[in-house]
């Protein structure tokens, strides 16, 4: 018996519960916000716990993280499906930062400051004109600026610090496609009522007291790499203004060995086997980590494509190999309890 652990509000579940269905897996959803989780997880024994992290208000990522740290010191780690390591990487910029530092992996300098006067001295002193400011959760690019001068990074820091600052919470204008959206809403009217839920959270999420800053990596594109199990997958997001992320602008582009072989390296020295990266190009040959995501969407039901064909990239006797086929469908849910079910059989399956 499986235990999907559902969050406050996001779908994520459902996905599970349908590759549950797709594989035979008995299981049983436990909402972790409620107040009674603890004693509806110890009223059954687990074969492994299939995680949905929160990733929309930071009140429920503190929760998730906090009640999923207890669990991973009564059960065993590994029965974990993402991982702890990897949920805390999750929707958390400041620790994604913080981590990336300590781990030596090459990324954007980024910069959290607490102190109202200590964030205002820094902006003083730096050298560069463009800033990013980044808000602590918000996928999609969502709380995203880049500030090109002194007077508009010094305005948001006082804001910051005094009323705080949000996130975009109304409809992603970048995304485009607006005719197919705008039917799919009159197919499924319920899915207005689930957006208007989901801008009226982001509306409500302000972050106050802190601030977080990044140094602003001119690019055209970001490369997203996703890695599950033994499966990686990899596409270029297009910039469009300031920013590739949120736009949903994508070219299917198989990536160069050197991108995938640092995924790889950085992915399997941490046991990171459910993984989203979003990474930057620095001019100099190397790549730098953006973000980390260990749940992700993606707008086709397909991540990598080759020539307009989908599938995906394996690791065969020292090769990249693209491989043709659909891996990706139920949001790559199915995928995900595939690679899982087999690390729970054999722990060696994607140790490499």
């Amino acid at each position: 018996m499986f235990a999907i652990l559902k969050n406050e509000f996001d779908d994520n579940h459902l996905h599970w519960i349908k590759a549950c269905e797709c594989f035979g897996v008995q299981f049983e959803v436990v909402d972790i916000v409620s107040q009674q989780w603890m004693s509806l997880l110890k009223a059954n024994v687990w074969t492994g716990f299939l995680v949905c992290p929160s990733g929309r208000q930071a009140l429920f990522k503190s929760l998730y993280d906090e009640r999923l740290s207890l669990l991973n010191e009564i059960y065993p780690p590994e029965l974990f499906f993402p991982t702890l390591s990897e949920v805390k990487l999750h929707e958390n910029k400041k620790y994604l930062s913080y981590w990336l530092y300590a781990n030596e992996i090459p990324h954007p300098k980024t910069f959290v400051f607490y102190n109202q006067q200590e964030a205002e001295k820094f902006v003083l002193e730096y050298k560069h004109n463009d800033l990013v400011a980044k808000v602590n959760i918000g996928a999609s690019g969502k709380g995203v600026r880049v500030l090109r001068d002194k007077a508009d990074q010094l305005d948001y820091i006082r804001k910051a610090f005094t009323e705080g600052v949000g996130q975009n919470w109304g409809p992603n204008l970048a995304m485009g496609g607006w005719i197919q959206r705008i039917k799919k809403l009159i197919k499924n009217p319920s899915r207005i009522n689930k957006r208007l839920k989901v801008y009226n959270m982001n509306r409500l999420e302000i972050q106050r007291g802190f601030v977080i800053f990044q140094e602003y990596i001119p690019h055209d594109y970001e490369w997203r790499v996703v890695r599950i199990g033994d499966s990686f997958f990899a596409h270029q997001k297009t910039k469009q203004g300031d920013k590739a992320s949120g736009t949903k602008g994508i070219e299917y582009i198989i990536p160069p060995d050197s991108l995938l072989n640092f995924v790889k390296d950085l992915t399997s020295k941490n046991e990171f086997y459910c993984m989203a990266i979003d990474l930057f190009e620095n001019g100099d040959g190397n790549y730098l980590v953006n973000e980390m995501q260990c749940i992700f969407g993606h707008v086709q039901s397909f991540i990598c494509a080759k020539d307009n064909v989908p599938g995906r990239l394996i690791f065969e006797q020292g090769n990249w190999v693209f491989e043709a086929g659909v891996f990706n469908d139920n949001l790559s849910y199915n995928l995900r309890l595939e690679t899982f079910l087999k690390m729970i059989k054999d722990e060696s399956v994607i140790r490499s």
